[in-house]
Parts: C-alpha cells; structure tokens; sequence
C-alpha cells in the first residue's frame, strides 16, 4: 500500500558530478525538487515558471515513479505533456 506523496523543496546536493534537480524518495513517498534550481528558475524568469518547473520535475519524477527503468527521455516527455513544455527548456534557468 502506498502512503500520500509528499513534495519538498530542498537543497539536494550532487550525485557523484551531477547535480541533482530532482530526485523520488520511495522510502518516504517524497519527492523532492532543488531548492537552488527553484530560485534560478524564479530569478531568470518569474515565479510562474518556477511554479511551472516545480510542476515539470515532479511530473518527471511520478513518471519514474510509475514504471521503474524508465528512461529519461520518457519521463521527459510524460512531463511535457503534463506541464505544456519541454523540461529541457528550463535546463539553461536551472544549472545558472
């Protein structure tokens, strides 16, 4: 059985030299979105589109989240859909 999803924004950190945008706990049924990839996005282009990135991230992460081995380009584009955009448009607003 699973427990309510839950979504925080947070400082996440790297994994190995990545940074990490998003990431989908199982453990706790939380998804957690960066908190500096937030603020970029809200810096760069108003707090609408950060809204709308937080919205993206959270669709690509309930796409893993669904079927485990999805790749990234699936979950890509189940958040585009979700969202109306490509989540690779916000990629110049995040990593800034």
């Amino acid at each position: 059985m699973r427990r309510d999803l839950r979504v925080s924004i947070e400082s996440l950190g790297t994994w190995g030299s990545a940074r990490l945008v998003a990431e989908y706990d199982p453990e706790s049924e939380t998804i957690r979105v960066d908190a500096r990839a937030v603020e970029n996005v809200r810096r760069s282009a108003g707090d609408a589109e950060a809204r709308r990135f937080i919205a993206c991230a959270v669709a690509h992460e309930l796409a893993h989240r669904a079927i485990a081995g999805r790749s990234e380009d699936e979950a890509h584009a189940v958040a585009a859909r979700a969202c109306g955009t490509d989540p690779r448009s916000f990629e110049a607003l995040v990593r800034g």
